[in-house]
């Protein structure tokens, strides 16, 4: 479909799903309201009233069934929405509705029932009282929606836990999951937060788009797994993850299942106002102007047919071999960029097709991103306030350094900024892991193979030894049970390969175009295993977990781990110290989206060198900067290169060529790249969980 082809009236799709938000009045004064929500004794100011419910219903009904949900604001203000529910279900349509759970009481569960509705959802946003209620804005919000669940259950009103993801949240996501397992929800229906609405005054608490694709994996990793089905709402590029783990066929493509916002789900305000969802703040048509004709809207209005013509996107969306069963959430685009149609924000993928753009974009940073994408992974400082440190290296305030840092993070340049620890001086023992798999079965096993505990990386490669991951576990018995489990469930051999010698690891990438003073050069070759790990009591392993994910960008940005911890700032930094000086952290700084960087190649360089010979070669290639990761490794019988080395390049000749260059500059014949095709899993190792 060409942008400028405006379709037929048959042609449009047909309407699966339609939110009526009946009212912004509400009974809390939640922080991340999409509705920009009234309190509930305000006076209700243009909403539709019954009878034009009533009209717009008639509508959709005489030509399509959608489910219906009814929602606010808290729709249970309204007295006569038990007559739109029966008025709905009465026209053959599925009816459900959106509660915070407050006004829920035995009598009003009875009364929707009997007015037809099916389902409700009600929010948690915290596993426990403090954190719902804080999120909530209101003191009993918690124990108000336990109530409304109680109710709901008497009744027999089957109904589902939404919770809206942010920084604030994250963490008690497995205990949130466990308790709508355990409450007998029918669905867990996680949101990843869009600043819309009151929303917008939390833009800060958005998750980086690292940590949004670890939240997505994870969810993944679980969908069959927590005894309750996990239906991810405002986070379409999770259909691109549930492909890349092999829970959905990678060949499932005619349907979209990502944003359905103008595709087969419709948004009618309070007053009218036709979005393609609540989130995204574009006026599509007016009902109550158009005769309540909303058939009329969705068959022509010039947004919708741009959300359902592929060739309309931008950025990375419109080039993304993804984009029909994904489509990049169009609320987010817009709330960041002003762009509707704009590239996801907050997705990490680099699509497979269309001009190198990852290189393009990166390039068009100014000298001042550059240098400070550069210094945040390389030389941050272990400060109380290490953001005025380095604005004052890079002669900017810290306040440009702070702003730089959130819109590096927004745009994907920055996935995290946080402590990178040794896992092997934490008592870690890791491998990596080979296998051969058949190209029928790849998906599968990669599904499996990414769901087991303790896999961080997991890619296909070109070579008969497909699929590559590394696993660590906090002891070698364990290792080799989480590979014998492995091999019974996927029926295939699992080949380990530990290191023995560690080389190189430290994977910083300069900006194109910046140039890097000096050459950052590896530390002397280790041993494997170190002869003890850390003694770490509670607190410090506390420390480790808090340090190991994102700090916050703020002026003191240590200050808020270390009171969660019970350390003050001072004892922190000292600890912090101590850590670095006894090899157990290895650095605080960035881990940068090298993708983004134009880094969009890299391949794993393997050797065949002689054991007189490995150690020197090994550091000679470690010394080279495109190399982040080099390690001498045990072979196996059929795979016998004992030398691996990382290579990252801005095109894979760009990678075959130093890899050539290194087997010449070692007079070794036998070597070969093993390119990365498909990422099933990236992620940080978890401590101490």
């Amino acid at each position: 479909m060409s942008g400028s082809h405006i379709p037929s009236p048959p042609e449009a799709p047909p309407l699966r799903l339609i939110a009526l938000e009946l009212t912004r009045r509400c009974v809390l004064s939640c922080r991340i309201c999409r509705a920009a929500a009234v309190g509930a004794g305000q006076a209700a100011e243009d909403e539709l009233a019954g009878d034009e419910w009533r009209r717009l219903i008639d509508n959709i009904a005489s030509i399509w069934r959608p489910m219906v949900i009814l929602t606010g604001g808290e729709p249970l203000l309204r007295p006569d929405v038990y007559a739109i529910a029966a008025h709905a279900a009465a026209k053959g349509l599925r009816v459900v509705l959106a509660t915070c759970g407050a006004p829920l009481d035995d009598a009003a569960a009875r009364r929707l029932i009997d007015s037809g509705v099916t389902a409700i959802s009600i929010s948690l946003d915290g596993a426990r009282a403090p954190s719902h209620d804080a999120f909530r804005g209101q003191e009993g919000a918690f124990a108000a929606a336990m109530r409304g669940i109680e109710s709901a259950k008497r009744a027999g009103l089957a109904f589902q836990i939404n919770t809206t993801v942010t920084r604030d949240n994250r963490d008690e996501l497995p205990a949130i999951l466990e308790l709508a397992a355990r409450l007998g929800a029918k669905t867990f229906n996680p949101f990843l937060f869009v600043p819309a609405g009151h929303g917008r005054r939390m833009a800060d608490r958005t998750l980086a788009a690292a940590e949004y694709e670890q939240v997505l994996s994870w969810l993944a990793q679980r969908q069959d797994r927590g005894g309750i089905p996990i239906r991810v709402t405002c986070a379409p590029h999770y259909q691109r993850i549930l492909r890349q783990q092999g829970k959905v066929p990678a060949e499932a493509t005619a349907v979209r299942q990502g944003c359905l916002g103008g595709q087969s789900f419709a948004f009618v305000s309070h007053c009218g106002k036709v979005q393609a969802c609540g989130f995204l703040e574009v006026e599509c048509g007016d009902v109550r102007q158009g005769g309540y004709d909303f058939q009329k809207i969705w068959r022509t209005s010039p947004v919708f047919l741009a959300l359902r013509d592929p060739a309309r996107y931008r950025g990375r969306c419109g080039a993304c071999e993804f984009l029909v069963v994904c489509g990049g959430c169009r609320g987010r685009a817009m709330a960041t960029s002003g762009d509707y149609l704009g590239e996801e924000p907050l997705c990490l993928y680099q699509p497979r097709r269309g001009p190198g753009a990852p290189a393009d974009e990166a390039a068009a940073l100014d000298e001042k991103d550059k240098e400070l994408l550069w210094a945040v992974q390389t030389q941050f400082p272990i400060a109380a306030r290490p953001f005025d440190l380095l604005g004052k290296q890079l002669g900017i305030s810290p306040q440009d350094v702070l702003s730089r840092l959130r819109r590096l993070r927004e745009r994907g340049f920055i996935r995290r900024i946080g402590a990178v620890f040794d896992s092997r001086r934490l008592g870690y023992v890791s491998t990596l892991v080979a296998a051969a798999v058949p190209e029928t079965r790849l998906a599968e096993v990669a599904g499996i193979v990414s769901a087991a505990p303790g896999v961080t990386h997991n890619y296909s490669r070109r070579h008969r030894y497909n699929l590559w991951f590394t696993l660590t576990a906090p002891s070698q018995p364990e290792i080799d049970a989480a590979l014998a489990d492995l091999r019974q469930r996927t029926g295939l051999e699992m080949h380990s390969l530990p290191s023995e010698t560690v080389y190189k690891i430290q994977a910083v990438f300069a900006p194109p175009g910046l140039a890097v003073s000096k050459e950052l050069t590896a530390a002397e070759a280790v041993p494997a295993s170190p002869a003890a790990a850390a003694a770490l009591d509670e607190t410090q392993r506390k420390g480790v977990q808090l340090l190991g994910g994102d700090l916050p960008l703020t002026e003191r940005p240590f200050d808020e781990a270390a009171r969660s911890v019970g350390w003050t700032e001072e004892q922190l930094m000292r600890q912090l110290e101590a850590w670095r000086a006894a090899g157990v952290l290895r650095r605080i700084g960035a881990l940068v989206g090298h993708r983004r960087l134009g880094y969009v190649a890299n391949g794993m360089a393997v050797f065949r060198v002689p054991p007189n010979h490995i150690d020197e070669t090994g550091a000679a290639m470690a010394r080279q900067p495109a190399v982040s990761h080099c390690y001498r490794r045990r072979p196996f019988v059929g795979f016998d290169y004992n030398l691996f080395a990382m290579i990252h390049g801005q095109s894979a000749d760009d990678v075959r060529r130093l890899a050539a260059q290194l087997a010449a500059e070692a007079a070794v014949a036998d070597y070969d790249v093993l390119f990365t095709e498909r990422e099933f899993t990236k992620t940080s190792p978890t401590y101490f969980s």
